[in-house]
């Protein structure tokens, strides 16, 4: 049986949660409990959106891009939301594609879910891949 490519979805989700990872995050691929210590990274929801032509597919995927910390370290998360879309713009491939970065979107609100007061920052990035 052949072995078969991931998709172009996975590849992009794997360099994006790789590149938090460079960057020295805790890193999750789900939202963790409430024990687990800040600052975290969570890489979360995906939409994507596949173009096809008479010779090739391309197409768009947003990933979404969770940071949670504590309220008293907003510069800290902040730093941490620039370090991650600078690295985010420098990728250019995902496995076998092209990527390209076609815009950046962030927002750092208060998140109230827990006992003590948080920060949550998010980062929506569309990609678009050939």
């Amino acid at each position: 049986m052949a072995t078969e490519l991931k998709s172009p979805q996975q590849y992009i989700y794997d360099e994006v949660f790789l590149t938090s990872l460079n960057l020295g995050y805790e890193t999750y691929d789900y939202l963790p409990p409430g024990s687990t210590s800040y600052p975290f990274v969570f890489v979360g929801e995906q939409f994507d959106q596949d173009v096809t032509t008479k010779s090739v597919i391309y197409g768009y995927v947003t990933q979404t891009i969770h940071i949670y910390h504590s309220h008293k370290n907003r510069r800290e998360l902040t730093d941490m939301m620039n370090q991650i879309k600078a690295s985010l713009r420098r990728l250019k491939s995902a496995g076998p594609y092209s990527l390209a970065i076609r815009s950046i979107n962030a927002q750092t609100m208060m998140d109230d879910t827990t006992a003590h007061p948080l920060l949550h920052g998010t980062i929506e990035v569309e990609f678009r891949f050939n």
